[in-house]
């Protein structure tokens, strides 16, 4: 067989897969990362994330120093290093020096469970 019939083929296969993976209804997205979105969008403003950061949906959240984390879900990569998955995030929430050891983001000692909340709110709250 035509390796390139083979190539044509695939790759409306491969697209429906990465729609899939930012894309889908909030349910199965909150289940796929595994937190809360409310508990997140209160640990957010609890741990000072919004000193830094503008986050749609938390109050006060105006910061500058950091990126604003509207739209992250869509970004490619998380601090410039790191594939943006929900698992690089949450990593990255919990230490971000063991990612990238030069950044201004402060180590803040978050669990995974409140990391994972985070994550599902940013991921699925925020647009």
């Amino acid at each position: 067989m035509n390796s390139r019939f083979l190539f044509l083929a695939f790759v409306p296969f491969a697209l429906l897969g990465l729609a899939s993976c930012r894309g889908g209804d909030h349910a199965t997205q909150i289940r796929a990362i595994g937190g809360d979105p409310n508990r997140g969008k209160a640990s957010l403003a609890e741990y000072g994330c919004s000193a830094c950061h503008v986050i749609s949906g938390v109050t006060g959240a105006v910061g500058r120093a950091g990126p604003p984390l509207t739209g992250i879900a869509e970004r490619s990569y998380l601090a410039g290093v790191v594939p943006n998955t929900p698992d690089n995030m949450i990593a990255w929430i919990m230490n971000p020096q063991s990612i990238n050891p030069r950044t201004a983001m402060p180590n803040l000692s978050v669990p995974e469970g409140v990391a994972r909340d985070m994550v599902t709110y940013l991921y699925v709250a925020v647009r």
